[in-house]
């Protein structure tokens, strides 16, 4: 079918210009849907395992070498890393979420547009106007609109991502074009099809059959709900981010961690370097503490593999067996490091000095693991198998309170975990955490000491306050949850802008049953209320979308997240209050003008 191009450019320059405060308001939300996506589509890269979409963000420890002996082991900068794709999966869904309530919005926006039209639209049709000729006015009019949006969310949205991308506290990798372009081309054909599928359905039946229907307000309700979610999920990210960066500003941390990787090179040779290393720190009178570690164990993190413990006789499957395979998170200190790191002894013993690389094999678990991996709860005397040293059996001969997890990944370890030796197993990757006597400088002495012990030279050890490396890990939560707020509120002033238009519509809808209120005597004020408690409704039921469906949400939020509560009343209740008086200010206006009418006028708009 050819469109009558020619005839209809007039029209959709008359219908531009007639109805301009529809027209803004479509480029607004389109504008608005785009520049809320094209910020995280700028994130995106092309090398996602697959050929799949992946992240640019990329934020880890220290980048540590694969140790020798692990099976099937997890460390602490791959959890990290899953951590900053999980969030920011999460963070694409919600920008996703902002992207189709304004495509929705946009569409609803077009069809009250051609309701109002719907008298224009019968009488063109009732003078010989064909329908291909409303179809090309209709897509000339959404051409317009959608090119005014893709200009101004273009710029908007570009200019956010590169904000975004600059406050990210990690590194960035390549990114590609083609997921922004598609995002604008996306918007641009949703645009397209609201203002093209609104008129092709244009009445089809007589001029005095033209009058509008009733709107219904499920939409704007799920819009709400919608925005209601993605706010308080940004809002407890961020207030997480806070209070833990509080919790680290008030405590004493004067430490400095040092964190290196050893020259490839014997165990047993590197076991006495870590010895000798520990003893000349320890002789000095400048340090108060010094803990040696495998990487991550700082923050709470380590290497996740498979261990297995001489339980006796418990129950694993259904069935009483003696050995059981669980995943658990290894770490490996020295005797400083559970008073450093704050791990508390509830029984037996902690690691000892005398813990050697020549000295029988020790291990300490935490109390989960004690209690379900053991029998009768009893873990001290029993074996256990590391993962890393499937050959060798070690004895248990202590149990621990595992501390909080400072650390980005936290969440994604197991709740099982062993404390082994780092004299005993020697890892390459290792941190030392040096905490100075009063007045005491730790930087050079104990930087160039580990240095030596790992055989590598100055340079290769990198070098960060406690306070500093502990403040870090919360940095990329800190910008998740600025960015999720700022799609939550994108999303609310997109739910916002069409529930207005859809309360005008409603509204409009009901001006003959207003009227006739008005004539039987009903005031101005009652009526008024009667709007006003609909459109609270529309409020409140946007309110129990969100508690319906948040829970989910921002408990997928806590899978990822170490320690961020499901949901505190305080922040639903303040978000809750505030879309009850959007759609209750949306409402107000439209009601305002109808009831000013006389009412024979108003009775006679639905005849």
């Amino acid at each position: 079918m050819r469109l009558p191009v020619r005839g209809a450019r007039a029209s959709a320059a008359w219908g531009l210009r007639t109805h301009c405060g529809t027209s803004t308001l479509a480029v607004a939300l389109a504008g608005a849907g785009l520049a809320a996506a094209l910020p995280v589509a700028l994130l995106l890269s092309g090398d996602g395992a697959g050929g799949m979409l992946g992240s640019r963000l990329q934020f880890a420890l220290a980048p540590a070498v694969a140790e020798s002996g692990w099976a099937l082991a997890r460390l602490p900068s791959s959890l990290q890393a899953e951590a900053v794709r999980l969030l920011f999966l999460t963070l694409v869904a919600l920008a996703a979420v902002a992207f189709g309530v304004a495509a929705l919005g946009v569409l609803l926006l077009f069809a009250a547009r051609a309701a109002e039209r719907a008298g224009e639209m019968a009488l063109r049709r009732a003078v010989g106007a064909s329908r291909a000729s409303l179809l090309a006015a209709a897509l000339l009019e959404g051409g317009a609109v959608a090119g005014l949006a893709l200009a101004t969310a273009g710029f908007a949205g570009g200019y956010a991502g590169r904000v975004a991308a600059v406050a990210w506290p990690g590194a960035l990798g390549a990114g590609t074009w083609w997921p922004a372009v598609g995002a604008a081309l996306a918007m641009a054909l949703a645009v397209l099809a609201a203002a093209g599928l609104t008129l092709i359905f244009a009445p089809r039946g007589r001029l005095a059959d033209s009058a509008s229907r009733p709107a219904g307000l499920a939409v704007p309700t799920a819009q709400l709900g919608f925005a209601l979610i993605i706010l308080t999920a940004g809002a407890l990210l961020a207030r997480h981010a806070a209070v833990r960066t509080g919790d680290i500003a008030e405590r004493p941390l004067v430490g400095q961690v040092f964190t290196g990787t050893a020259a490839a090179g014997h165990a047993g040779s590197r076991s006495a370097q870590y010895a000798a290393l520990l003893g000349s720190l320890q002789a000095s009178a400048k340090f108060d503490t010094v803990s040696l570690t495998s990487s991550g164990a700082v923050v709470g993190l380590g290497t996740v593999s498979v261990a297995t413990t001489d339980c006796g006789l418990c129950p694993f499957g259904g069935l009483l067996v003696p050995w059981h395979p669980v995943p658990a998170t290894h770490q490996f200190m020295s005797a400083d490091s559970f008073q450093a790191l704050g791990v508390r002894v509830v029984a037996g013993r902690g690691i000892k000095p005398l813990d050697t690389w020549n000295a029988p094999r020790i291990a300490v678990v935490n109390r989960a693991l004690a209690l379900r991996h053991f029998q009768d709860g009893q873990a001290i005397g029993r074996r256990i198998l590391l993962g890393n040293d499937v050959r060798t059996w070690h004895t248990v001969v202590g149990v621990v309170e595992d501390p909080p997890v400072a650390g980005l990944g936290g969440a994604l370890l197991p709740s099982f975990t062993i404390y082994a030796s780092v004299l005993q197993h020697p890892e390459r990757n290792v941190e030392l955490l040096v905490r100075p006597r009063h007045g005491v400088s730790v930087g050079p002495p104990a930087g160039g000491a580990l240095a030596r012990a790992l055989g590598v030279p100055p340079a290769g050890v990198r070098a960060v306050s406690e306070a500093g490396l502990l403040a870090a890990q919360l940095a990329p939560l800190t910008w998740f949850g600025t960015m999720v707020e700022v799609e939550g509120w994108v999303a609310l002033g997109i739910a916002a802008l069409a529930t207005l238009v859809q309360m005008r519509l409603w509204v409009r809808a009901h001006e003959s049953e207003l009227g006739l209120r008005r004539a039987l005597g009903a005031r101005r004020g009652r009526l008024m209320g009667l709007v006003l408690l609909r459109a609270a409704g529309v409020g409140a039921g946007g309110i129990a979308v969100g508690l319906g469906f948040g829970p989910a949400a921002w408990s997928a939020v806590g899978t990822v997240v170490d320690g961020l509560p499901v949901c505190e009343p305080g922040l639903v209740l303040r978000y809750a209050a505030l879309l009850v008086a959007i759609t209750t200010l949306g409402a107000l206006l439209p009601a305002w003008r109808v009831l000013r009418v006389v009412p024979a006028r108003l009775l006679g708009s639905g005849a």
